[in-house]
C-alpha cells in the first residue's frame, strides 16, 4: 500500500464519497415517501372512525415526515448541482495538464518555443482549476451545513396543514369510490345472473 496517494486516487475517493452520499440521500427520500403513505393510510382510518385525537397525532407525524422528505430533496438537488460544478472543474484541470504535456513535446521537438513561459502559463491554469475545485468542495460542505441548519425552521414553510388535510381527504375519497364501484359491479353481476336464469326458464 502506497504511503502517499496520487491526485487521481484522491479524486476517485472523493468521487466515490459523493456517489455514496447521493445514494444515501435518495434511499432516505424513498423511505420518507413510504412512511408518508403509511401515515396517510392510518389517518384515513382514523377519520373514518371519527377519532379526532388520533387523527391529530397522525397528521402531525405526517406533516413532519413530508417536511423531512422535502428537505432531503432540496439537499439532494444542491449536492447534484455542486457535483456537476466539481466535474467541470476537474475537466478544466485535465485540459490544462494535457496542454502542458503538448507544450513540452513541442518545445522538445522544435526548440523554438519559450518553454519557461508556456510552463508558467500552464501552471497558472492548473492552479486556477485546482483552486476552483477546492472552492466547489467548500461550497458543497457549506451548503450541506446550511441545509442542516434548516432543521430548526418551521415545517409550515415547506408543508402546510391544508396540504396534509388534502392528502388524507383524497385517500378517503379514493377508497369510498372504489368501494362504491365494487358494490355497483356486484349488483350488476347479480342482476345479470338472474336475467340469465329467467331467460333459461322461458
Amino acid at each position: 500500500m502506497a504511503l502517499f496517494k496520487s491526485s487521481e486516487e484522491r479524486r476517485l475517493e472523493r468521487e466515490m464519497e459523493i456517489r455514496k452520499g447521493l445514494s444515501r440521500i435518495k434511499k432516505q427520500i424513498r423511505q420518507q415517501e413510504k412512511e408518508e403513505k403509511e401515515f396517510i393510510s392510518k389517518a384515513k382510518r382514523a377519520k373514518q372512525l371519527g377519532d379526532q385525537t388520533q387523527l391529530r397525532v397522525i397528521k402531525a407525524n405526517l406533516k413532519r415526515t413530508a417536511y423531512t422528505r422535502r428537505l432531503m430533496e432540496r439537499q439532494l438537488l444542491n449536492l447534484e448541482v455542486f457535483k456537476q460544478l466539481k466535474d467541470q472543474a476537474e475537466t478544466q484541470a485535465d485540459f490544462a495538464r494535457a496542454l502542458e504535456t503538448v507544450s513540452v513535446a513541442i518545445a522538445e521537438s522544435y526548440g523554438s518555443v519559450n518553454l519557461a513561459e508556456i510552463h508558467k502559463n500552464c501552471e497558472k491554469a492548473i492552479s486556477q482549476s485546482e483552486s476552483m475545485q477546492q472552492t466547489m468542495e467548500l461550497l458543497i460542505e457549506s451548503t450541506n451545513d446550511s441545509v442542516a441548519n434548516m432543521e430548526g425552521a418551521q415545517s409550515d414553510e415547506l408543508v402546510s396543514d391544508d396540504e396534509i388535510d388534502k392528502l388524507i381527504d383524497e385517500a378517503v375519497v379514493t377508497e369510498e369510490t372504489e368501494e362504491m364501484e365494487d358494490k355497483v359491479s356486484s349488483r350488476l353481476d347479480s342482476l345479470r345472473e338472474r336475467f340469465e336464469k329467467n331467460r333459461a326458464k322461458a
